[in-house]
């Protein structure tokens, strides 16, 4: 449960506190989540939207580091923040 709890604060989380790290993993190849997976997310490198339109839904990346400090990507799809 605090992984998802975790992932969900995580994906809420603005790009630009992110952006001076966001170079440090675009070598990672990404993983797609799934529901329900186990994330072992110790820091947030950087997340990355898809241009997109308001209120609608958008492919996400976001590059983390793991506890024992290995760069890892997830990709997975979130509804844009300004829907009502």
């Amino acid at each position: 449960m605090k992984s998802k709890a975790l992932f969900l604060t995580v994906m809420l989380a603005s790009t630009g506190a992110f952006a001076a790290e966001a170079s440090a993993g675009n070598d990672v190849q990404a993983t797609q989540y799934t529901y329900g997976m186990n994330l072992d997310v110790a820091e947030v490198i950087a997340i990355q939207e898809a241009p997109h339109a308001r209120c609608e839904l958008v492919p996400t990346e976001m590059t983390y580091r793991d506890s024992q400090g290995q760069v890892k990507s997830i990709s997975y799809t979130k509804l844009d923040m300004y829907c009502e």
